[in-house]
């Protein structure tokens, strides 16, 4: 997101949300326990995994019992394994072995269908799986709405709208594909028909923290970003354990350029979960923020945690740019292009050092961290008012020190009137520097963040 080189990037939480099962109470099996369960063998039972799993055993183990209903009980036992933990296997083994013993069982089709694609497994099985129970039944919205969400993540997004449409037919309050189908508008780029359908999804269910927070990302790329934020923050209110939506939040304030708003939620999502993209995401804000410190540590420490993310790569490639590290620069823009051979902004970047460094020379390699916020001028003897605040105040002396040694480096490439015309220029900005930090309403960081873009500036 640094400068030119921030490119349409897929929210955290601008998809479609996992869930375990779409098998509510309207959708059960009624199955009939044996007397000394301790559940009634019913699919959607929010009783212990435990209880289900032996009610429903009791009806299995009877051979006596028709094969259909003990298919039924495999499909209620499936899903009370897989709410266990390590219970994925069996959960699928009873699954296959249900529709073994009932073949025409839509609902053991459609769990297998869900099950598989909740496992990251083959999704285009999980499809056909999906298929078979809708050819079963084809009354059965949820099946519709289940295959639309493996459609959308395989990015058939046509098909997937066509089966949320099927689904919402069925069943006109079905929110979850109100909101699904409003998730895959957002991939697609319809942005207001997502904003529709989300809203419809939370008119109906209006404690659907995801189908906030979809709707905030579909907002912030029509501009509403005030809307954006009141949307981010229902999410976070909603569920405030989930680390995506403080990140959702964070780039929603980075987009209005209230970094610090930005910065604090990018912590908070970092505090509940270390992710590569919240890290890289904090060094954007503070590298606006011209904190250049702070955003290359974040660079580093993201890039500790996936050494493969181009993103992290081209970003801090801008960053070594604005710290004269043109070889530095050179070598993330092409960490990036090995991750991402087409990223324009890369190579760009690639093609602007490549011509910086025949031009201007290499820098030679200055890492920046806190212990490299002296200013350029010795603070022991410092005078000025002005100076001891520099001194003072570790972020104001990294950006004295770097509007320094860009100037000497502008001045060292420039010639004749060029050169006169520089010098004055840099006795203007500090004459005026010393005489206004004081004035009501002067911003001593924003005046030399400016400068230093402007010398920066003068060397592409």
């Amino acid at each position: 997101m640094c400068g030119t080189h921030s490119s349409a990037q897929m929210p955290s939480f601008a998809k479609i949300s996992p869930r375990a099962f779409l098998l509510g109470a309207a959708m059960s099996l009624a199955l009939v326990a044996s007397a000394s369960a301790g559940a009634d063998c019913v699919l959607g039972s929010k009783a212990a995994p435990a209880e289900l799993i032996s009610a429903c055993s009791a009806i299995i183990d009877q051979s006596a019992n028709p094969g259909s209903d003990r298919s039924a009980a495999l499909v209620a036992r499936a899903e009370a394994n897989a709410r266990t933990s390590g219970g994925l296997s069996q959960a699928l083994r009873d699954l296959d072995r249900a529709i073994s013993l009932d073949g025409k069982n839509a609902k053991a089709w459609r769990v297998r269908g869900d099950l598989l694609r909740e496992a990251g497994g083959d999704l285009n099985r999980a499809a056909a799986d999906l298929t078979k129970a809708i050819e079963l039944d084809p009354q059965d919205a949820e099946s519709y709405e289940l295959r639309g969400v493996v459609y959308t993540n395989q990015r058939r997004l046509d098909r997937a709208i066509a089966d949320y449409d099927q689904a919402i037919k069925l069943k006109a309050d079905f929110a979850q594909a109100w909101s699904d189908r409003g998730a895959t508008f957002y991939l697609r780029g319809d942005y207001d028909k997502a904003v529709a359908d989300l809203s419809e999804a939370l008119r109906l269910d209006p404690n659907r923290a995801r189908s906030y927070t979809n709707r905030g990302a579909a907002y912030k790329k029509l501009g509403e970003l005030d809307k954006a934020i009141a949307d981010d923050s229902d999410a976070i209110r909603l569920d405030p354990k989930v680390p995506e939506y403080f990140d959702n939040r964070g780039l929603t304030y980075a987009a209005m350029k209230e970094y610090d708003k930005a910065i604090a939620d990018y912590d908070q999502a970092i505090r509940l979960e270390q992710r590569v993209n919240f890290l890289t995401n904090r060094g954007d804000s503070y590298q606006f923020k011209g904190e250049l410190g702070a955003a290359l540590s974040d660079y580093n420490d993201a890039l500790k945690l996936d050494p493969n993310f181009a993103k992290t790569y081209n970003n801090r490639a801008v960053l070594y740019k604005k710290m004269g590290e043109r070889k530095k620069a050179l070598a993330d823009y092409e960490a990036t292009l090995r991750l991402d051979p087409a990223n324009e902004n890369a190579l760009n970047g690639r093609r602007a050092m490549i011509a910086e460094i025949a031009k201007f020379g290499g820098e030679p390699a200055r890492v920046l961290n806190a212990a490299a916020s002296d200013p350029s001028f010795d603070c022991a003897s410092a005078k000025r008012e002005v100076e001891k605040v520099i001194c003072a105040d570790p972020q104001l002396g990294v950006l004295d020190r770097q509007i320094a040694e860009a100037y000497e480096r502008v001045l060292r490439a420039s010639k004749g009137r060029f050169a006169g015309d520089l010098r004055k220029s840099q006795r203007d900005f500090l004459v005026t520097r010393d005489a206004s930090f004081r004035r009501p309403g002067y911003d001593l960081k924003k005046v030399m963040q400016d400068r230093l873009l402007r010398l920066n500036a003068m060397e592409s």
